[in-house]
């Protein structure tokens, strides 16, 4: 099993491209609401674009006040809808690494959110600086809540993701979301969806290498309306 979590997250490491921001984000339903935990990583080409959205005041330093506008801003610009209907975010905690680490490719954000309601149907959509980013998303569920997920569909960039779901009868209820339960292993399912985003990322350069090289991708930062 250590094998393969090592595998997986190697995997991932070389699937993290220089100049991209990786945001992974990961799902939990309970009867009670739904949680969200947020993985950032800005590659070393892309932590200068990333200072300029965070860093308002120039100093080359990142506050908890900065900090704190910055989990806000993505809070804000994710939408999660249950049953049809928008679901308000609150932020439950954030942490940011070492800007030590950021530069060498290896800090990553984290930011946690919570909807304070539950349904049958879910949609979340990540529209955080789709410019320079790729995304990678999936729903969780341990076998003891009784959690039940439908076929989980994606957008080919993987931004959104949609599934019915349901508690079956007689299941134990948890005030926690079903991922959270897994402890050390989130690591480890993060590591898993890497692997599948750089199987991707290969296939598009194989086939793609061409037309990604006369594409000029517009990496300006995306202004903050608030």
């Amino acid at each position: 099993m250590s094998a393969l979590l090592a595998l997986g997250l190697a995997g991932g490491a070389a699937a993290h491209r220089l100049d991209e921001y990786l945001q992974a984000t990961l799902i939990g339903v309970t009867r009670d609401g739904i949680d969200l935990e947020i993985q950032l990583t800005p590659g070393v080409q892309m932590l200068p674009v990333w200072m300029s959205l965070i860093d308002q005041d120039r100093d080359g330093q990142i506050s908890p006040g900065e900090e704190r506008a910055y989990a806000g801003r993505v809070a804000r610009e994710v939408e999660l809808r249950v049953d049809g209907v928008p679901a308000r975010l609150s932020l439950v905690e954030s942490s940011f690494p070492a800007l030590e680490a950021m530069r060498e490719g290896l800090g990553t954000i984290r930011i946690k959110l919570r909807a304070a309601r539950s349904g049958h149907e879910l949609r979340f959509e990540n529209r955080h600086l789709p410019q320079v980013s790729v995304y990678l998303v999936n729903c969780l569920a341990a076998p003891s809540d009784g959690l039940v997920v439908g076929r989980q569909e994606r957008d080919e960039a993987q931004k959104s993701i949609e599934f019915a779901y349901s508690f079956g009868a007689g299941a134990v209820p948890g005030p926690r979301a079903a991922w959270i339960a897994l402890g050390p292993l989130w690591p480890a399912a993060i590591g898993m969806l890497l692997v599948v985003r750089m199987a991707v990322l290969i296939y598009r350069t194989k086939h793609y290498g061409s037309l990604g090289a006369n594409t000029r991708v517009d990496a300006r930062p995306m202004r903050n309306p608030g």
